[in-house]
């Protein structure tokens, strides 16, 4: 049987839209965007409760979804569609009671500014993607236990996974000079 968007809905409201509405994907998983103020309560379903059960979180990651040609200093362009800057992917896995493998998409909306509840309390890999997640995009994530970089230095400024980020990177003299003044060396 598995999991649909109907069932998601008739369990949770009809906060609950279509993922595809936005980007189209062919894969055949079901995808789904739900509020932010409702991704722990859906989440913690999808893991504990459903049938079947997602018991794994393969992967979780962000999309920045704006326009940087098109923004202006007080104002970010977003691409059309979208419905905040950030997109917030996770991909649950399960298997039904037929052996028949179970895969969901998760999609949540938000903003530089606007915190994450973090998912580590139902998966404690999350706690590492999340971080990468920080590091990269800048996104936070509130009652996460230990939020802080994890591939780029700690005196690291900028988010490299923005749109605003330099297409062929920071000049290694510069980024050393930075990493540098971060650690107080003369």
């Amino acid at each position: 049987m598995g999991l649909s968007l109907a069932a998601l809905q008739e369990k949770f409201g009809t906060g609950i839209q279509d993922g595809n509405s936005y980007l189209e994907v062919m894969d055949g998983v079901l995808t789904a965007e739900v509020p932010m103020e409702n991704l722990l309560e859906i989440l913690s379903w999808l893991r504990r409760d459903a049938d079947p059960r997602l018991l794994l979180l393969t992967c979780m990651t962000a999309t920045d979804e704006s326009l940087p040609e098109e923004s202006e200093p007080d104002h970010v362009a977003l691409r059309r569609g979208a419905k905040a800057r950030f997109r917030v992917v996770y991909h649950l896995a399960g298997v039904d009671s037929g052996f028949q493998r179970q895969l969901v998409r998760i999609v949540v909306w938000t903003h530089e500014d606007e915190a994450v509840p973090s998912a580590t309390e139902l998966w404690p890999g999350a706690n590492w993607m999340e971080r990468e997640v920080f590091d990269m995009f800048g996104l936070s994530f509130s009652g996460h236990p230990d939020l802080k970089r994890i591939l780029m230095p700690d005196g690291f400024e900028a988010h490299p996974l923005r749109k605003e980020y330099p297409l062929r990177g920071i000049h290694p003299d510069q980024l050393y000079r930075q990493w540098d003044l971060s650690r107080g060396a003369e």
